[in-house]
């Protein structure tokens, strides 16, 4: 019998109409897992006031009153360029366990996120994630769900020899290695552009030069310490895709251009994903990086840039 581990689960939100509708199907799912604390770190305010009676409903119900912490993170204080990274930085600090396990509110996650646990702060291994894969909304997302499945069971048992990976926004850190690899100075700093896209705000083309930040994170994670990427699958995503819209996968394929993957890895996904966007910023990409015309931010960043 595998003895269980202590671990929190923080879960950042905004607070929002959208996540009013999905907690009471993907909140019970991560108290499923049994963690020994969960700490939901939501924008101070939020969008929908609503949304902190529901969730403290759906704790009472469970009786996780004294399980739950429900962190509120200041929005606008101007000392954080991105408020996403700041509710997940700020949830990481208070954990108060090492293994922290992280994934988004419109996920309803299984117990294959267990796997990640056990096997964090061992062996030089800073950060496990497991695959996601989305409830299909219509033909072309069922493919894709199709798609998803076949990347993540067959294709990257090979690919991931030339840089791909399955990394999703599904994972559990260990704390110590995290806190040395991602300092609230640098966190501070980031930018993301989702973020961007989803609030209205105008778009600069050296926003397409970063990555989100659980990405960063990875990557300033894998600098230093191993990072193991799960075949299995965590948790299904309930809600349309971002990174399905052509702003979002134009800016990956900059992204991954500058990190250096392979033609052949990134045309495939642009074929199998149906991301032709992806492809085009790819290109794109690899066309400033080979005339040195910028320096990717994600490199000027893990050098103490701004």
């Amino acid at each position: 019998m595998v003895k269980p581990v202590k671990f929190s689960i923080v879960i950042p939100i905004k607070g929002t109409t959208d996540e009013l509708k999905l907690i009471p199907r993907t909140l019970p799912s991560y108290y499923a897992v049994k963690p020994s604390e969960l700490v939901i770190s939501i924008d101070d305010p939020p969008e929908d006031e609503r949304i902190i009676p529901k969730i403290e409903s759906i704790m009472k119900s469970h009786h996780a009153e004294e399980l739950t912490r429900i962190l509120k993170i200041k929005v606008g204080d101007g000392r954080w360029n991105d408020q996403q990274m700041k509710a997940r930085h700020t949830g990481f600090l208070k954990a108060k366990y090492n293994r922290i396990l992280t994934g988004d509110i419109d996920l309803v996650i299984n117990k294959n996120v267990l796997k990640t646990i056990r096997l964090v702060g061992k062996n030089n291994v800073g950060l496990v994630s497991c695959s996601k894969l989305r409830v299909p909304h219509d033909f072309l997302s069922l493919y894709r769900l199709f798609s998803d499945t076949l990347l993540t069971k067959v294709v990257h048992h090979f690919t991931r020899h030339f840089g791909a990976t399955s990394f999703a926004g599904l994972y559990t850190v260990w704390k110590p290695y995290w806190i040395e690899v991602e300092p609230v100075e640098l966190a501070k700093k980031f930018v993301k552009l989702k973020a961007k896209v989803r609030d209205g705000k105008p778009v600069d083309m050296v926003d397409f030069y970063g990555a989100g930040d659980d990405t960063y994170l990875r990557d300033l994670m894998i600098e230093k310490y191993r990072c193991v990427y799960l075949r299995d699958i965590g948790g299904m995503v309930l809600t349309d895709p971002w990174e399905e819209r052509p702003i979002i996968q134009y800016g990956k394929g900059v992204y991954f251009a500058g990190q250096g993957r392979k033609l052949v890895v990134s045309l495939g996904r642009a074929i199998i994903r149906v991301q032709p966007y992806y492809f085009c910023g790819y290109i794109h990409g690899r066309r400033i990086k080979d005339a040195e015309k910028v320096e990717f931010a994600w490199s000027h960043t893990m050098k103490g840039g701004a």
